[in-house]
């Protein structure tokens, strides 16, 4: 049986500083489903990313970059 990835990539990942103790991506990316809702069962980011708070929303490192299983 071949099993299928849907992933989404992200490329750019910008917070406004008056944003960046909310966390809109705990939510999106976790709590409310809609990456699931939407087939995906992965997101990588891109190597060049630098964004301390991956883990506390559920990422975790894989090589260079970061990845999520929602």
């Amino acid at each position: 049986m071949l099993d299928l990835i849907a992933a989404a990539y992200v490329d750019l990942d910008y917070v406004a500083p008056r944003y960046c103790d909310f966390s809109p991506g705990e939510f999106v990316c976790g709590r409310s489903g809609m990456l699931t809702d939407h087939g995906l069962s992965r997101v990588v980011t891109s190597p060049t990313m630098v964004a301390p708070y991956y883990d506390r929303v559920g990422f975790r490192r894989e090589g260079a970059g970061f990845v999520l299983d929602p």
